[in-house]
């Protein structure tokens, strides 16, 4: 579940690139992926005014699922969809 994400170097990065590497780390480190894939939540309330809030996760092959109660909108990213992992560059890989 992914609890926080912010792009403060939108000028550097495009926010999809980073949740598509975030994950791909994830997976590099947690190698076995839960069989319904990882979610997340956006509060529309708290990003910029949009057609669609959550288009970077979207673009990052991430799906709308539907609504929490609380009317924060919940994506899932389904194992088919995850990219492979990949190596944090210059993170010590763990040895045990």
């Amino acid at each position: 579940m992914c609890s926080l994400f912010r792009n403060e170097r939108s000028d550097l990065y495009r926010s999809s690139d980073l949740i598509t590497y975030a994950v791909a780390h994830t997976r590099d480190y947690w190698p076995e992926v839960p069989a319904l894939g990882m979610v997340t939540f956006v509060d529309p309330g708290k990003t910029r005014a949009k057609r669609d809030p959550g288009r970077c996760y979207r673009r990052a092959g991430w799906k709308h699922v539907g609504y929490t109660k609380g009317g924060l909108y919940a994506l899932e990213q389904f194992p088919e969809d995850m990219p492979g992992p990949a190596p944090t560059p210059g993170t010590p890989v763990p040895l045990f």
